[in-house]
C-alpha cells in the first residue's frame, strides 16, 4: 500500500522522504522520493509523517525503536497512522507523542492497492479536531473525501476499521462456504459463481473474487490472508476487552487461523476457500 500512496502524494506535488522495513520497497520509490536510512532520518525534514504498517507492534517499533520516528519528529509535527492496529496501540502512541507536542491521527483505510493508486480509498479517522483538520488535505489526495469520516478521538478510526473487517471477513467466509457447498452438491464452478454473484448478499465480493475462486489461483493478493486473520483477532480481542462477545467473528477468525496453518497466509484472503475445500473431499470429484 505504501507505494501507491507515495505515488499519489508525489503527483500532487508533495516532496517525499521514504523509509521501509523492507529496503527494496523504499528503493523502488527512489525516482520520486528521497530514500532515508532510518525512520528518524525520514522524519527529520518532514512536517507530516505517514505510517502504513502491519500491526501495533510494528507501529511502536518504527515510532519508538532505535532511530525511530519519535527521534526525528519535532514539536508541531503531525503523524498520520494508516495502519490497522486496533484502538489501544493508537492511543498508546498518541499519548506518548504528546510529550513531544506531536499531533497524532489514526486513519486506517478500506480498500486495496488498486483504490490506493486511484485515490478512492475509504478512510476512517480518529483524532483531535485540529489535528484532523491538518490531515484532511493529505487524506483528500489519498482517499475519497466523501468516504472519509472523522469519527471521534484517537482510536475511533481503528474501531471503525475493525468493524468493517469483521463484516468483510465474515462475508468472505460465507461466500467461500457457499461456493464449496454448491460444488460438493454437484454444481459446476461457473454456475455456482453466477448464482452467488446475482442472487446472494455476497454478490459484490463473489464478483471481485470470481477469477480466484474459479481458478483456485490466489497468489496475487489484494489483501493477504494473514492480515485478515490479524484484523479479526484484533476485533475479537477488542470486544473481549470491552466485555462484549463476537461469536460469529470468533468462529471466522478460527477459520482464517486454520487457513494460515495450511501455508495460505501470504495468499489473497479469498484463499480461505481453498481451506474450506480441503475439508470437502468430494470437491476433487466435481
Amino acid at each position: 500500500m505504501g507505494a501507491p500512496l507515495a505515488g499519489r502524494l508525489s503527483r500532487a506535488g508533495h516532496r517525499l522522504t521514504v523509509w521501509s522495513r523492507t529496503k527494496a520497497h523504499a528503493e523502488a520509490l527512489a525516482d520520486r522520493a528521497t530514500v532515508a536510512a532510518s525512520p528518524a532520518a525520514a522524519a527529520a525534514s518532514a512536517e507530516v509523517a505517514i505510517t502504513m504498517l502491519s500491526d501495533g507492534g510494528a507501529l511502536e517499533e518504527v515510532v519508538f525503536g532505535r532511530d525511530g520516528l519519535a527521534e526525528g519528529l519535532a514539536p508541531g509535527n503531525l503523524l498520520i497512522d494508516m495502519s490497522t492496529t486496533g484502538p489501544a496501540p493508537a492511543r498508546k502512541v498518541a499519548k506518548a507523542l504528546q510529550a513531544k507536542r506531536v499531533d497524532f491521527v489514526d486513519a486506517p483505510v478500506a480498500g486495496s492497492a488498486g483504490p490506493a493508486a486511484e485515490g478512492t480509498l475509504a478512510i476512517m479517522v480518529g483524532g483531535e479536531p485540529e489535528a484532523v483538520a491538518r490531515a484532511r488535505p493529505l487524506l483528500a489526495v489519498l482517499g475519497d473525501p466523501e468516504r472519509t469520516w472523522h469519527l471521534g478521538p484517537v482510536g475511533a478510526g481503528q474501531a471503525a476499521k475493525l468493524m468493517v473487517n469483521v463484516v468483510l471477513g465474515g462475508v468472505m467466509a460465507a461466500v467461500a462456504e457457499g461456493f464449496v457447498l454448491g460444488r460438493v452438491l454437484g454444481l459446476r464452478a461457473p454456475d455456482a459463481l453466477d448464482v452467488l454473484q446475482r442472487a446472494s448478499e455476497g454478490g459484490g465480493l463473489a464478483t471481485r473474487k470470481r477469477e480466484k475462486l474459479e481458478s483456485g489461483d490466489y497468489a496475487e493478493a489484494s489483501f493477504r490472508l494473514t492480515l485478515m486473520h490479524k484484523d479479526l483477532r484484533l476485533a475479537v480481542e477488542a470486544a473481549r476487552a470491552a466485555r462484549a462477545s463476537l461469536p460469529v467473528a470468533e468462529r471466522v477468525a478460527e477459520l482464517f487461523a486454520g487457513a494460515k496453518g495450511r501455508d495460505l497466509a501470504d495468499l489473497d484472503y479469498s484463499a480461505v476457500a481453498a481451506y474450506v475445500a480441503s475439508m470437502a473431499p468430494l470437491m476433487e470429484q466435481q
